[in-house]
């Protein structure tokens, strides 16, 4: 299993998921404000992922994601369903990053 890292940031807007999604497993590490959480990686897309959360996040909020071998990627919270969260990537990411991320 891969390991994710991510640093989520509060902010806000959102946009509609788009992208067609990978399920893949990973765990991640959730950063908001001082305080650090698990999070677990779901599903990714070129545009976007979907993350386990052991707290709600917040729809609208702007978010900053870890991935292996990358920079953050910023990225918005579109939906969220209890503990469960869409996340929409500012930048998508390129097709041969995706490829080998969720393999």
């Amino acid at each position: 299993m891969q390991n994710f890292i991510a640093e989520l940031y509060a902010s806000r807007p959102e946009q509609p998921r788009q992208d067609e999604r990978r399920a893949v497993c990973g765990e991640a590490q959730c950063r908001r404000g001082g305080n650090r959480e698990k999070v677990e990686l779901r599903d990714l897309s070129p545009g976007g992922a979907r993350v386990m959360a052991l707290s709600p996040l917040r729809e609208g909020y702007s978010v900053w994601i870890k991935l292996p071998g990358l920079e953050a990627v910023e990225a918005r919270i579109v939906w969220t369903r209890g503990f469960e969260s869409g996340c929409e990537f500012v930048r998508p990411l390129h097709p041969a990053v995706f490829d080998t991320l969720s393999r």
